[in-house]
């Protein structure tokens, strides 16, 4: 029954986001590869929370689950910002040109679902409309971003400015990620890597049958996990849950 109202609070209508509100992004690049390493742990307001004197007030947030696709992205993130050996860039320039741009709209997809079932207590509209464009706009930035990482690695010699686009992506997540409940993105974190653990073929998409298999030394999935990964499948999500 959980799962199903899993899959009916995914399957809500998108948000609308107020495109004309003025935002400065936190689009600094200039970000070492520890720095990036150690964002789940630096997660703080991101620019635009100051531009707007203040942040909204947040009633309620919806459930864990639709942030579980983009914590799969930011892990392939902090994966890229190690990779240093021409294997481990071989690995990524595979991993990266697996993300078409539908896919990458699939993620702007469930960024607007989660701030459209953002429940808000601010009698300040205008807040309320800055906030939503400003989470928005940080996972847009992160996604086009992905794109251009993906761009770089189709070329030779381009390790520098694929890195800056790692930065660049690892930055607009954490942005994004900052104004979420830290207990939720935890969780979300924590599906994620369990889902790649799991990922027995190194195929980078879960199967049914790689969900329900524990191979040893990997952590089964709980209860509440198992429905967020059915739920997620649901709405065609399944090969995107780790990039």
């Amino acid at each position: 029954m959980r799962g199903k109202l899993l899959a009916r609070a995914l399957l809500l209508g998108c948000a609308y986001i107020a495109s004309q509100v003025a935002w400065v992004p936190c689009t600094d690049t200039r970000v070492t590869r520890r720095a990036l390493l150690q964002l789940p742990v630096l997660l703080a307001p991101p620019a635009f929370a100051e531009e707007s004197k203040r942040l909204a007030v947040v009633e309620s947030y919806p459930p864990f689950a639709t942030l579980v696709p983009l914590a799969g992205v930011f892990g392939l993130v902090q994966s890229a910002a190690q990779a240093s050996s021409a294997d481990a860039l071989s690995d990524m320039k595979k991993r990266f040109k697996a993300l078409s741009d539908t896919d990458l709209d699939a993620y702007r997809f469930v960024c607007t679902q989660y701030v459209g079932l953002i429940k808000y207590a601010d009698p300040d509209d205008k807040v309320v409309s800055f906030d939503k464009a400003g989470r928005f706009k940080a996972c847009d930035d992160a996604m086009t971003a992905v794109g251009r990482a993906r761009d770089v690695l189709q070329k030779d010699q381009e390790k520098a400015e694929f890195q800056k686009q790692v930065s660049a992506t690892g930055i607009n997540l954490a942005s994004y990620f900052a104004l979420v409940p830290k207990e939720d993105f935890a969780k979300a974190q924590a599906l994620s890597q369990k889902m790649r653990a799991l990922d027995e073929d190194r195929d980078y998409k879960l199967s049914a049958e790689e969900a329900k298999t524990v191979r040893s030394g990997a952590q089964p999935l709980s209860q509440e996990e198992s429905e967020v990964v059915v739920a997620l499948r649901s709405i065609g999500m399944g090969n995107l849950l780790i990039p």
